[in-house]
């Protein structure tokens, strides 16, 4: 009798010891897993102003609203070469260097 108690509280301690791990190993790091990824999501849910002047005179604003493919067609029409393998920040930056060379030089024909 008291062999076959002593057998069920060891089960119950090893069940118990087993559910402690479980919560240890599985769901605590889940947990912050979740609570980080959150937390990032709110940091980057960060909206652009409404279009206005700015907008139509700043030409990074309106590169920044463009998707790749309206950056790949830009770069197309102003002849940067490779530009189907830049990806998109990248792409931005050689569409803004080329534009202000552009606009530099048509300012200064003028």
């Amino acid at each position: 009798m008291k062999n076959n108690k002593l057998e069920e509280n060891i089960e119950r301690a090893r069940i118990n010891l087993y559910n402690i791990l479980a919560i240890l190993i599985v769901i605590i790091p889940e947990y912050f897993a979740e609570l980080i990824y959150t937390f990032e999501a709110t940091q980057h849910n960060e909206t652009l102003p409404n279009e206005g002047e700015a907008w139509q005179k700043d030409i990074e604003l309106r590169l920044s609203k463009m998707n790749i493919h309206e950056l790949r067609l830009m770069a197309k029409r102003l002849s940067i070469h490779g530009y189907s393998n830049e990806n998109r920040n990248s792409l931005i930056r050689r569409i803004y260097k080329k534009s202000r060379k552009r606009i530099k030089c048509k300012s200064s024909k003028i």
